[in-house]
């Protein structure tokens, strides 16, 4: 498990599990994640308080559970989240986080899509903590969001980037529905370009190859569902030591990433790989900043990359990182 966070975060993480993990139209509360990041970050009491007592505004408490639910038979039911917890809640209690995880990872991990990638992100952060309540409602969150993309897992030719170009010229014309980013996972799995073993490489992708084709596409293109993707990626590498078959979750993992890049069709903005900004911000200086952002899309994005090029050493995640504090307005404050 991952090493300790502060006290007041622990506090305010156990408060923000009165509250459901979806509010408003289908929209994911971030508010565990972005109290985890803004921990790691380095930020004090009275800013974790701070947010947290902003961000829960815009909440809506979680029902009581009638009683526990076996997610077996109802995956993918959002309305059953209480029951969900509760049922996490007593198997961790009575087998042990160690045998709840066993067992569960290779249920949730072909839904590591669903919630547009929020369910993987909270669970993530939430083993990093090493909190079993929050692992719990971790789990029930991807439980009630789970959502399987309707997709081959046998291997085709090419390298991860040759697919990705391959499968985007195919999808390229093609309209998405208006929706929310689960929604166009979705549509844009049942495109017949995706049909059959198209997506996956020979031998399963290492997980550094995955992180680079989501940074790359990030870096080239800043759209929200490819911000979303990077922070995933950086989830997926906190969860990936609980997967049982860690070649098949790094398949699933390739598989969301790649789904999601073909919804940017086409890209929103071409060219925006142009607006990486010039300044040079050191570690310290970013981590100050996105303390200071008012979107938590920023502050999470900013931990991930940070995460991330400590991991793997490459400077460009410092530049996404700077990027998003300069469109946040943050660099010349």
């Amino acid at each position: 498990m991952g090493s300790s966070i502060s006290q007041a975060c622990s506090k305010l993480l156990a408060d923000t599990r009165h509250y459901a993990p979806m509010y408003g139209h289908r929209q994911a509360n971030h508010l565990p994640m972005a109290l985890v990041a803004l921990d790691r970050l380095g930020a004090d009491p009275p800013t974790l308080s701070g947010f947290a007592e902003r961000y829960v505004r815009r909440l809506r408490l979680r029902p009581a559970a009638r009683a526990a639910l076996d997610p077996h038979e109802y995956l993918g039911s959002a309305d059953d989240f209480a029951r969900f917890a509760a049922f996490f809640e007593q198997r961790i209690s009575e087998s042990g986080l160690d045998a709840v995880l066993r067992d569960w990872m290779p249920v949730l991990m072909p839904g590591l899509a669903g919630a547009a990638f929020h369910a993987l992100i909270r669970f993530g952060y939430a083993v990093d903590t090493a909190i079993e309540g929050e692992i719990a409602h971790a789990l029930a969150f991807w439980a009630s969001e789970y959502v399987c993309l309707p997709l081959s897992l046998d291997p085709a030719q090419g390298t991860l980037e040759e697919i990705a170009v391959r499968l985007r010229s195919r999808v390229a014309s093609y309209t998405l529905e208006p929706g929310i980013i689960t929604d166009k996972l979705l549509e844009i799995s049942w495109h017949p370009a995706l049909a059959g073993p198209v997506l996956q490489p020979k031998e399963p992708p290492g997980l550094e190859q995955i992180a680079r084709f989501a940074l790359e596409a990030y870096r080239k293109h800043a759209d929200f569902t490819l911000l979303h993707v990077l922070i995933a990626c950086h989830a997926f590498r906190l969860a990936l030591p609980y997967a049982s078959d860690k070649a098949l979750a790094l398949r699933y993992m390739w598989q969301g990433a790649l789904v999601a890049y073909l919804t940017v069709v086409p890209p929103a903005q071409p060219g925006e790989q142009d607006l990486l900004p010039d300044a040079e911000l050191t570690e310290r200086d970013i981590a100050a900043l996105a303390m200071r952002a008012e979107d938590d899309h920023v502050t999470r994005l900013c931990y991930a990359a940070l995460s991330e090029w400590r991991q793997y050493g490459e400077p460009a995640y410092l530049q996404v990182a700077a990027r998003s504090l300069a469109q946040a307005g943050l660099l010349d404050s």
